[in-house]
């Protein structure tokens, strides 16, 4: 944690608070740590398994956006190149001074989603089968499924410092929420 900029929010803020923020959410959840009841009860309950489906949506939205923004960027989705489009997705970044902010930020943010997508599922289907109150599960995949729509909005379209920052708390609250629900199956399967 050396390299420190002082130009976010005026204070000082490591660089590579990243890798450490990834092994914060499930050691909370070991702890017991999640979203407090008070604050889940202020959403709707969502069917655990059409989360799951919704989630699906979600991490390929990004790509959908990507390839718009290739037609936009090639001149016509005819020119969209479906025999190489991760050869293409570099050449116009590389080539495409116009396009290249956006087109790896759809890019990035299809990649998180799918890094994201194996813990929420694993979360759900333990919360399921371990038999958790659907509500209270429904309420975490809730929680998860607003975080990652405010991660895609932040991700591809803001690149500005205070945007990025907001992005990550929606990361942290969207593996926070997936470890919540396995260490809550984890505490049923104990009793």
């Amino acid at each position: 944690l050396k390299c420190i900029d002082r130009s976010l929010f005026g204070h000082s803020f490591p660089r590579t608070i990243g890798p450490v923020m990834s092994v914060v959410p499930p050691i909370l959840a070991l702890a017991g740590a999640g979203v407090p009841s008070f604050v889940l009860e202020l959403f709707p309950s969502v069917n655990p398994l059409n989360a799951l489906l919704f989630s699906i949506v979600l991490f390929n939205t990004p790509h959908i956006m990507r390839v718009y923004f290739t037609s936009k960027a090639t001149g016509s989705v005819s020119k969209f190149r479906n025999d190489n489009p991760r050869g293409q997705l570099d050449k116009l970044i590389g080539e495409n001074k116009e396009y290249a902010g956006i087109l790896s930020r759809c890019q990035a943010a299809h990649n998180n989603g799918l890094e994201s997508f194996p813990v929420f599922a694993a979360g759900v289907l333990a919360a399921l089968l371990l038999k958790v109150d659907p509500t209270y599960a429904g309420r975490i995949a809730t929680v998860h499924l607003i975080s990652r729509v405010a991660f895609n909005v932040l991700y591809i379209f803001t690149s500005s410092r205070l945007p990025a920052a907001c992005r990550s708390l929606c990361w942290f609250l969207s593996l926070l929420t997936s470890c919540q629900l396995i260490a809550t199956a984890g505490a049923k399967l104990s009793m």
